[in-house]
């Protein structure tokens, strides 16, 4: 079996403390040990499930009975901030015929059936993820989301049970279930299946001709049973530790016990498709929201509750026009025989290519000596030989608008040049 790691049961405990407890959170290890009280075991609501012949007389997401004191086998999920893990009681070892281990999850609320799913493939050690239009039922195929995820020994194991049996644990990074659409806590149905490859469209992602699917010793020919008829508890986890359960929770990846929502009023409150919406963050907590002030129509960086200006982007506090000031300093550089100097504003967008015109205060007109534009940093050189003199910079001669901002014309102070 491709997830077995050579651990018998004398040493499980320890050999699995050594193995997933030393490496970094943020890197792959994620299985909690085989004694961890993180372990939380699913189980399905209200009254007993049946199929009609008696085959799921059990009040518990079970798979092969496998004796001991646990008594039915059992599946297991654990969560952190990182990583959902999901762990499976089965007979004995080696549990990787042909399929996998399978989780279908509810993402629309709707008790009907499932619209995303997950796949463990113990003889490969890969994770595929699934989609199904809304509400499939309990057999019906999915559409790969994507390409095989590869596995590592610290988030696919397996290892016999102390009281009977064995375990097959695998984890998922939490983010993957994210952009699946998953919050964990939601109803799911767990189960295995015999599928594989073209198999696994025909025949769905629970199958039919494998025993130990969702507490039954196979289907047979017998019709498989409605989804709400096997799909868990919530379960409630709490990832980030702010006492409210993942699934009721705004933000579930930060603790955040007051569940703040500044723009719950005006979340999801423009049609589909309109510019800029929705900006990922709809519905969420602020602690979780890019724009807890609303969304940002114009990306300026003002929410919608405060932005006097949205559909035009302004650098100033309220999303509108800032207005900018601007400085100017001139120097005369005889050994170079150059003019330098830079120009200065409130908001940087008023500094790059603006023109400065060096003049010399002479009878009558001003003589113009040249004109060039600011680099990126603002700074200016006019290569020309001065006479003795005053001399001033004039930058731009009216104001100038940029995006975000006004840009307003300015002279530098009068310099002598001897």
């Amino acid at each position: 079996m491709g997830a077995i790691r050579g651990l018998c049961a004398g040493v499980m405990v320890a050999g699995l403390t050594a193995a997933l407890g030393t490496a970094s959170p943020t890197a792959e290890a994620a299985l909690p040990g085989p004694d961890s009280g993180s372990w939380i075991a699913v189980k399905k609501a209200g009254t007993t499930a049946t199929d009609g012949a008696g085959d799921l007389a059990t009040a518990h997401l079970d798979l092969t009975a496998a004796g001991g004191t646990l008594g039915p086998a059992t599946v297991f999920v654990a969560a952190d901030l990182v990583h959902a893990s999901f762990r499976f009681h089965v007979a004995a070892l080696p549990a990787d015929a042909a399929g996998g281990y399978v989780v279908q999850f509810d993402t629309d609320d709707n008790p009907a059936g499932w619209e995303a799913a997950l796949r463990y493939d113990p003889s490969a050690d890969t994770v595929t993820f699934f989609t199904a239009g809304p509400n499939a039922g309990v057999k019906i195929a999915g559409t790969s989301a994507g390409s095989p995820v590869a596995m590592s020994p610290s988030t696919a194991t397996s290892y016999p049970g102390a009281d009977g049996g064995a375990y097959v644990a695998f984890a998922v990074p939490r983010s993957r279930l994210t952009s699946a659409g998953i919050t964990l806590g939601a109803p799911m149905v767990i189960g295995t299946t015999t599928g594989t490859g073209a198999a696994l469209d025909a025949g769905g992602l629970l199958a039919a001709a494998k025993a130990d699917v969702l507490g039954t010793p196979k289907f047979g020919g017998l019709n498989p049973p409605a989804w709400n008829t096997l799909d868990t508890d919530r379960i409630e986890f709490d990832s980030d530790g702010d006492g409210i359960a993942d699934d009721l929770d705004n933000c579930p990846v930060h603790s955040n016990p007051g569940q703040e929502d500044d723009d719950a009023a005006v979340d999801n409150s423009l049609p589909p498709g309109t510019t800029g919406m929705p900006d990922g963050t709809e519905g969420k907590g602020n602690a979780c929201d890019r724009t807890p002030r609303g969304y940002d129509l114009d990306k300026d960086g003002v929410g919608h509750m405060d932005d006097r200006c949205p559909e035009r982007p302004g650098l100033g506090s309220d999303g509108c026009l800032a207005r900018s000031t601007t400085s100017a300093i001139l120097r005369y550089v005889p050994r170079a025989k150059a003019f330098v100097g830079s120009v200065r504003a409130d908001y940087d967008v008023c500094v790059p290519r603006r023109n400065v015109t060096v003049f010399k205060l002479v009878s009558g007109p001003d003589r113009k000596l040249g004109t060039v534009k600011t680099d990126a940093a603002g700074k200016y050189r006019l290569a020309k030989r001065a006479s003795s003199g005053k001399y001033y910079a004039q930058v731009d001669t009216k104001l100038i608008w940029t995006e975000g901002a006004r840009c307003y014309a300015v002279k530098s102070p009068r310099i002598q040049v001897r």
